[in-house]
């Protein structure tokens, strides 16, 4: 399967409204809505041959639009940066196992800044016991507590910054805030992992001056996104439903559409 994706918004809104709803056989309410989210952002999940003339026809309306595989590589194919050192021609990122990856700074394609989040939504029933003044006028006094049922909620939400490092050559290098030692940051370190997390990207940012560089998925990167599939679970019991949700997926589409969007000369 395909995902379907613009990078850009459409220079004419109308006309790109009246294209997808045309190429994808949507009505114009459903098309403008699917068009309306700040891009990058996914319009369709097709078959490929399906996907490939749904791209073909919306580029001849002049939308820049791509399709990449809905199966989108994660952190199990990257290499997760434990450690980093800039040198005079390029960075080193060392990964907790494993051989540490070299890159040229002319040889950064992108360098994206994002975040994302999980959520925990508990729904919990209790049940109490209180007298009851009514309960024991009906009984006559032999009983006089009633038990009562009641719905507490509580969620919990955490979120973190990631950068992500794609070289030219198709390899790709994660920073995520949890897993990185700030401490090569050496006399710049910040007291906060927010601000080790800015203060990296703008190290990379300024030894790698040929890189297009994203911050859009520090936003974008924290909602779930329509057309892609294991972001949300369910688990349910006697007396509780659990709910979690997982935005790690949404943004390795995001960070995947800008990255072919490179390739394909469609950015910046």
């Amino acid at each position: 399967m395909k995902l379907v994706a613009v990078v850009r918004k459409p220079a004419q809104p109308d006309e790109a409204v009246r294209a997808l709803a045309e190429a994808a056989g949507l009505a114009p309410a459903e098309a403008r809505m699917r068009l309306a989210p700040e891009p990058p952002a996914f319009l369709a999940r097709m078959e490929p041959e399906a996907a490939s003339r749904l791209v073909v026809s919306l580029r001849r309306a002049g939308l820049a639009a791509l399709a990449i595989d809905a199966e989108v590589p994660g952190d199990e194919v990257r290499t997760v940066a434990r450690a980093f050192s800039f040198e005079a021609a390029g960075v080193t990122f060392a990964p907790r196992a494993g051989e540490p990856v070299r890159i040229a700074f002319p040889d950064v394609l992108a360098i994206l800044r994002g975040t994302r989040s999980s959520r925990v939504e508990v729904e919990r029933a209790e049940k109490s016991k209180g007298f009851s003044a009514a309960t024991a006028l009906a009984t006559g006094g032999l009983v006089l507590r009633r038990t009562s049922t009641k719905t507490v909620r509580s969620s919990e939400e955490r979120s973190e910054q990631v950068i992500f490092v794609f070289p030219r050559d198709g390899r790709a290098v994660v920073l995520s805030e949890s897993e990185v030692d700030f401490s090569c940051l050496g006399p710049g370190m910040q007291p906060s992992s927010t601000g080790n997390m800015a203060e990296l990207a703008r190290r990379l940012r300024e030894k790698a001056t040929g890189a297009f560089y994203d911050e859009r998925l520090l936003r974008l990167g924290r909602r779930p996104l329509p057309f892609l599939a294991g972001g949300e679970s369910r688990t349910q019991t006697a007396s509780a439903v659990t709910t979690r949700s997982d935005t790690a997926g949404s943004l390795d589409a995001l960070a995947e559409a800008l990255r072919q969007a490179l390739l394909e000369r469609l950015l910046p």
